[in-house]
């Protein structure tokens, strides 16, 4: 096993905490003197690709933390890769693997309570986002990034792929560069709506918090042994 980040003396100090001897500040020359399995991303979304198609290029299987990228395009762009290298690229996304998740998917698929023909989906994170680590507050997009990996993959496990979407965003924590309050209305190919709305902890502010205007609805037609790299300075 080996560490990689950028900054020597944070790899150093993970690598004590953990047992780790091998630690490096360049991840290129860790996969060229480490024989490692796989490789785990888990640095700031900006960088995800860099790793991704570092791994391809080297033949080794790789794990990438969500979101898995900035955009669209380059998201396609890290799959071509390890497809054209022949090697396996997994995303982190747990929540359809949760028991009450699966427990849920077999009580539909059963008809136990009749044909869903709508599900609604609320939910307020009781976890603190802009502390640790640190960087989610540069995100933007932010929650839909963020919780949107999740509880839009949940929407598609229980009912099928989307062939619709339409968003709206706000902004209410005052330190923080995207959005924090999501509202999303999905269209499903089986003709089922999924409408989620979810939003983040934020901490007590002296005075109001500053809030940025939300877009209109828009719709949009949608198509359908390790080494870890750790965060960044």
């Amino acid at each position: 096993m080996a560490l990689f980040n950028r900054t020597r003396a944070k790899a150093e100090a993970l690598g004590r905490e953990l047992g780790i001897d091998a630690v490096y500040d360049d991840a290129e020359e860790l996969l060229r003197r480490e024989e490692v399995d796989f490789l785990d991303v888990v640095t700031h979304p900006s960088t995800h690709a860099r790793f991704v198609e570092l791994a391809a290029a080297h033949r080794k299987p790789v794990i990438c933390q969500k979101p898995m990228a900035n955009d669209f395009a380059t998201a396609e762009r890290m799959v071509r890769t390890c497809r054209y290298a022949g090697v396996p690229l997994l995303i982190h996304e747990n929540w359809r693997w949760q028991a009450p998740i699966r427990a849920l998917k077999a009580v539909l698929d059963e008809g136990r309570i009749g044909r869903v023909f709508r599900a609604r989906l609320t939910m307020v994170s009781g976890v603190e986002r802009f502390g640790n680590p640190p960087f989610p507050a540069g995100l933007e997009p932010l929650v839909l990034a963020d919780m949107g990996s999740h509880v839009l993959d949940v929407a598609r496990f229980l009912f099928g792929e989307a062939e619709s979407l339409a968003c709206r965003t706000s902004r209410v924590h005052p330190h923080i560069e995207g959005e924090d309050v999501a509202t999303v209305l999905l269209g499903m190919r089986s003709g089922r709506r999924w409408w989620s709305s979810w939003a983040t902890r934020g901490r007590p502010t002296s005075g109001s918090a500053s809030r940025r205007p939300s877009p209109s609805w828009k719709g949009t037609r949608v198509r359908s042994s390790s080494a870890r790299t750790t965060g960044s300075a």
